[in-house]
């Protein structure tokens, strides 16, 4: 479970950066880039915690 979780956090850490770089390149409006970090950076903290948190 801890493993799964650190790579949901990781792919999320991913997705929270991709989507200012296509902002950039403009290959995404401002509000798709808004809600894609927003629900990217829920995630990452949900499953950061379970793995920092968790017991092995």
């Amino acid at each position: 479970m801890i493993l799964v979780a650190k790579l949901i956090s990781w792919i999320s850490l991913v997705a929270l950066i991709a989507p200012a770089i296509l902002f950039l390149m403009g290959r995404m409006e401002l509000d798709q880039v808004k809600m894609v970090m927003l629900i990217s950076t829920v995630v990452w903290f949900v499953t950061a915690a379970m793995w920092m948190w968790g017991k092995e």
